[in-house]
């Protein structure tokens, strides 16, 4: 039931503003190749895709690029996913950052993870994330 795949190459460090819209440009072609495919086959209502960072960026550039931060991205792709933001943007504010250099996150990555395994799945997230955390709803 579940497929899991990565897109590496985001791991820079330096050299971030010419890398990261190529690796975009791939992540979305990838992504709209596999809708389009799921389309095809009259199989694209049965399956969600969460895209999801391992890590995010520090706001504060270390000479060459950025360090590993907090904030990262999830994005949850599907026919029967409504679109649209489902947390706040953190705060660009420097006095908000996390240890002077790191975003604070609004949603706990467990939460998103909840959501698709009790509202797609049909599990019980609690043993799988370790315990109850906030979930968003973007199905219809």
């Amino acid at each position: 039931r579940v497929f899991y795949t990565n897109h590496g190459g985001y791991d820079t460090h330096a050299n971030e503003m010419p890398n990261h819209p190529k690796l975009m440009t791939d992540l979305s072609g990838a992504i709209s190749d596999f809708i389009d495919d799921l389309e095809e086959h009259d199989a694209a209502d049965e399956v969600t895709i969460l895209v999801f960072t391992e890590f995010g960026r520090r706001m504060r550039d270390n000479g060459s690029g950025t360090d590993h931060g907090t904030g990262g991205g999830a994005f949850i792709i599907g026919e029967r996913v409504n679109g649209g933001l489902y947390a706040e943007y953190p705060s660009l504010d420097p006095s908000d950052w996390e240890h002077g250099e790191d975003l604070k996150h609004n949603i706990d990555f467990r939460g998103i993870y909840g959501t698709l395994l009790e509202q797609w799945m049909d599990l019980d997230p609690e043993p799988i994330v370790n315990g109850r955390f906030e979930q968003i709803h973007p199905f219809n």
